[in-house]
């Protein structure tokens, strides 16, 4: 393979996390009127219930939710948000760690003096080598789809997917190397350029559609579309390849054996 056309990616870490708070909620299911089921022409029944949902303690409940959301925090800033999960530069990997440890910390605090609720909160992570090849081939192919979906949306003047596209691609870039990371950071520059005059020129001032798009720059996007969409051409066998490989390793102290399998609330 032509080693220009080859995605150079840093050293890294895949992290995993969940997180959770449990107990405290019932819920209670009521058929309405069991006399009312309504057959449709296909035979489908249809009847109506109603769900009550009982809080043991509100304010317990509230301070749970607060606890794991700030666990996690801790942890997802470290990290980008990507379709392969949370990634994290390996240089950061004693800050996550500390991180992993002082989420725990709270939820157990927290666990202590709860009487209701139970948060919960487990991660691993796996590393990703800079030579390793699916993951850099991943990795390229999601941010040359971003590419074009900035593109994309240049060409239908929708700022909003510009947008989207852009923020995505923002979240890539740090783990690539030094020369595609600044190709893709001038690309992502220049689409929120590009959606800014659209607004400006074409929403609020109603000038001529095509005549922005005519002024439009786009050399940085072309640059970018050149570094990376030709990199999917060359390896057709991992072509929507949804997760790069990595070699997975459990956090030291966690216990993942451990974990329920159903909870009360998943805490985003």
């Amino acid at each position: 393979m032509d080693e220009t056309k080859t995605t150079k990616i840093r050293p890294g870490l895949l992290v995993g996390l969940t997180s959770r708070v449990e107990g405290g909620v019932a819920y209670q299911r009521e058929n309405l009127d069991p006399t009312s089921a309504q057959v449709e022409g296909d035979g489908k029944t249809v009847e109506k219930w109603t769900t009550t949902k009982i809080v043991e303690d509100a304010a317990e409940h509230e301070r749970a939710a607060k606890v794991v959301g700030k666990a996690r925090g801790l942890i997802t800033r470290l990290c980008s948000k990507t379709p392969f999960g949370l990634l994290c530069p390996k240089e950061r990997e004693a800050e996550l760690d500390t991180a992993v440890a002082e989420a725990r910390r709270l939820v157990r605090e927290y666990n202590a003096s709860a009487t209701f609720t139970h948060a919960r909160i487990y991660s691993i992570k796996g590393s990703i080598a800079s030579s390793d090849e699916e993951s850099a081939r991943a990795i390229g192919e999601e941010v040359a789809q971003l590419v074009a979906a900035m593109n994309a949306g240049i060409d239908r003047l929708d700022p909003d997917a510009i947008r989207k596209a852009a923020d995505n691609a923002k979240q890539l870039q740090e783990m690539l190397g030094p020369d595609q990371a600044e190709t893709i950071k001038d690309a992502i520059s220049q689409a929120r350029k590009a959606a800014r005059a659209i607004v400006k020129r074409v929403q609020n001032e109603g000038e001529s559609a095509a005549i922005v798009l005519k002024d439009l720059q786009r050399g940085s996007l072309e640059k970018a579309r050149i570094a990376f969409l030709d990199l999917s051409e060359q390896t057709p066998d991992v072509v929507g390849a949804s997760m790069p490989a990595v070699n997975v390793q459990r956090l030291a102290g966690l216990d993942l054996d451990d974990a329920p399998a159903a909870s009360d609330a998943e805490v985003q």
